[in-house]
């Protein structure tokens, strides 16, 4: 089979389930293509949702014997899209309404773009435009910036984006309120666009816009574009947006061949714009057709068990109640399919978290599974959650690490730690830190110091209001039963960690923020006698931080750069979205200015975590995540741990009030309105390729964890835990 589609020329559709090949073939495919038909590298494209997804390809590449030349092009149709607009900004600008068409444009980073949205997002604040919702301004600002790159990547105008959305307000008494709501955030995303018009500033949403009816629609430009590639692979196509599957549709005529690859029961990518009904459809528009229909990951017995998963879904309780053959039926399934159910239930949650813990050692020590093949997941990790199993394995000796895109940085230890050491080091931001921050990271910067003593320490070390700008006192002048209470060996530790500040503070020329994180993360805390030695998470949050912080950085001086090149004055104003510059040292303020912006800017909750690192350190280390998160990182794991499979957090949907996934679509009609029974099927078919995504990444076992009661003490009986009951117990056709 495999040789056949090597060989199928022109264009091919190949779907499958998750495990059955599709990427393997792709690969073999264009390692054909470069050695046996000795095609060009750079006539080669492949196209994948998220940066991550290439990596299959990429290292595959680098292993290839192929001949050496030009290199194969692995992209997102986001950075396609961003190079060509830069590419062809002299042709299309002037169309755009740039009030500067000859005008460099500046392309802004997730930092930058939230940074010029904030301002107008706290003035609505400011003036209690929000007060019928109850987020904070960093979650405005991301469903404010959704709205418009989902009204960007289905062609849809800022205004007909919302008048969608005021479709999804329900009758009643916050009806009006709501649609306020609605109508400040429609004003505050054209505050935004006039900004960038005016500033020539490219955000995401603008340069998909100016790629899709700019670019795809001149004749010269488009006619270029195809041109450059004459093969094309284009996988995971049910995880990409309507724009990139239009983008690939519209190709397909231009290329000597292309493959498509679509996973089956997949699209989880719904809430960032992926489209797997629009991807299905791309089938017609190719010359073959082909479907991997078995996993090379899964027990051969799971195809029955989403069969049966399929029924529940659309079989009544009573239609479902187990028979005597369905009681034969679900003991064959239980003994030949990843699910192992519970042996019992427990009544509290920490019990569940013991049993989860136990397991895993007993996988590891006496199984020999690697903890890098050990996934646990559920419907959203808490803080309370993540330190409880990661405390207990790390007494263990089993390393682990998690992630948590949808959580802002400002959340993490590790970065609250760096944030507040960064404040203490610059007292010229005049940002002095609580408290309660200060002793949160001596806490987490020093290496056994648990929190009792922690507060003892940070009381005796830091008082807001009797240091001069937050500086720390020196342990040699605390009280001898402080000193002796917190002990000398974290005195001798807590001395080093101030003398570093001490010093930093002294020099002439600060270095800029991300170079601070960077330094003292390498110079003091990953040392031993630290918080972060040996701390696999705190170091993958520092590595996203510094990250963060420098993409922030290039961008504002760039468009700084931008302002001087054109003849504007330094110093910022009231109507200038660039922080201020002094011109007798531009470069020293400058830094300052930044750095305390940036710092303004994560304390807002505006930043996200979601960065490469967070989804490629974790191969060693037991992962802990969300279970989208899990099926986001596409990849297999020998055995899952699914908690708290009675909590209801697995069948309901994030609560975004400005924002919604699914009237936001090509596929749902423009005047329709949103109504309880259709969020309800999308809760369902959500559930339900949520559950088979999950099975199809278990190459051994699935451990289900269920608790009587959640972490908050409620009862708890939800509806993946009756769906799973159904399943097991159905009688096979």
């Amino acid at each position: 089979m495999t040789d056949e589609l090597l060989l199928q020329p022109n264009t091919l559709y190949l779907s499958g389930p998750f495990g059955a090949g599709k990427t393997t073939v792709a690969i073999q495919r264009i390692q054909r293509l470069l050695s046996q038909e000795r095609v060009r590298g750079d006539d080669i494209l492949v196209l994948v949702p998220q940066r991550t997804l290439g990596r299959p390809y990429q290292e595959a590449l680098r292993r290839s014997e192929a001949p050496a030349g030009a290199l194969v092009q692995v992209t997102t149709v986001a950075a396609l899209a961003r190079s060509s607009v830069a590419l062809y900004w002299p042709l299309v600008a002037s169309a755009v309404g740039f009030a500067d068409p000859r005008k460099e444009p500046t392309f802004l980073n997730l930092e930058t773009t939230q940074y010029h949205m904030k301002r107008f997002v706290d003035e609505a604040f400011a003036q209690g435009e929000f007060d019928a919702i109850r987020l904070q301004a960093g979650r405005i600002v991301s469903q404010v910036l959704d709205n418009l790159n989902k009204a960007a990547l289905h062609g849809f105008s800022i205004d007909e984006a919302y008048t969608r959305l005021e479709l999804t307000v329900s009758q009643g008494e916050q009806m009006t309120a709501r649609l306020n709501v609605l109508r400040v955030a429609r004003r505050i995303s054209q505050e935004f666009r006039k900004l960038c018009q005016a500033e020539s500033l490219v955000d995401f949403s603008l340069w998909m816009q100016i790629f899709l009816q700019e670019v795809l629609e001149n004749e010269w430009s488009s006619t270029h574009l195809f041109r450059t590639h004459r093969h094309l692979i284009f996988d995971n196509a049910e995880e990409d947006t309507f724009a990139a599957q239009e983008l690939v549709r519209r190709w397909l005529p231009y290329l000597d061949s292309a493959l498509i690859l679509v996973d089956e029961d997949a699209g989880y990518r719904a809430f960032l714009g992926a489209d797997p009904h629009n991807a299905e459809r791309l089938a017609d528009h190719t010359d073959h057709c082909a479907r991997l229909g078995q996993s090379h990951i899964t027990p051969p017995a799971l195809p029955r068990l989403v069969d049966r998963i399929n029924r529940a879904f659309h079989a009544s309780t009573a239609d479902s109640a187990p028979n005597g053959s369905a009681d034969d039926g679900a003991a064959a399934i239980r003994a030949h399919t990843p699910i192992a159910p519970p042996e019992l239930s427990h009544r509290f949650y920490p019990q569940m978290i013991d049993w989860a813990v136990a397991e895993i050692e007993r996988l590891v020590e006496e199984e020999g599974v690697a903890p890098g093949q050990i996934a646990v997941l559920a419907p959203f990790v808490s803080d309370a959650l993540r330190f409880s199993i990661q405390t207990r394995l790390e007494e263990k000796g089993i390393p682990s690490a998690s992630h948590r895109p949808s959580r802002s940085l400002n959340t993490e230890p590790a970065a609250r730690t760096l944030l507040t050491l960064a404040a203490l080091g610059h007292p010229t931001w005049q940002h002095t830190p609580l408290p309660a921050d200060v002793t949160l990271t001596l806490g987490s910067a020093i290496a056994r110091l648990d929190p009792v003593r922690a507060n003892v320490l940070g009381r005796a070390v830091y008082d807001v209001r009797g240091t001069v700008a937050g500086e720390l006192i020196s342990f040699e002048r605390l009280r001898g039963d402080i000193q002796q209470r917190v002990t000398f060996a974290i005195g001798e530790s807590y001395e080093r960690l101030r003398a570093w500040l001490a010093a930093y503070r002294a020099e002439t020329d600060f270095t800029p923020l991300d170079q601070f994180f960077a330094r003292i993360f390498g110079e003091l805390l990953s040392q031993p006698g630290f918080g972060f030695h040996d701390n696999v998470d705190a170091a993958r949050i520092a590595n996203q931080l510094v990250k963060s912080a420098r993409n922030f950085r290039w961008a504002i001086e760039e468009q700084t750069d931008t302002i001087r090149g054109n003849g504007a004055q330094p110093g910022g104003t009231a109507e200038s979205p660039f922080v201020a510059y002094d011109a007798a040292d531009p470069l020293s303020s400058g830094r300052v200015a930044i750095g305390r912006a940036y710092i303004d800017l994560v304390a807002s909750g505006a930043l996200g975590a979601l960065y490469l690192p967070g989804w490629t350190d974790t191969d060693e280390a037991v992962f802990i995540a969300p279970a989208y998160t899990f099926l986001m990182r596409n990849r297999a794991v020998d055995a899952q741990f699914w908690l708290d499979i009675g909590a209801t957090g697995w069948w309901e949907r994030l609560h975004q009030p400005l924002t919604h996934p699914y009237v936001l679509s090509r596929n749902w009609p423009q005047e329709r309105i949103w109504s309880d029974f259709d969020e309800f099927q999308s809760r369902q078919e959500s559930l339900r390729r949520l559950l088979i995504g999950l099975l199809r990444r278990a190459r051994q076992r699935v451990f289900l964890g269920m608790s009587d009661f959640s972490e908050s003490g409620m009862e708890q009986r939800g509806p993946l835990l009756n769906l799973l009951n159904r399943a097991l117990a159905q009688a096979d056709p």
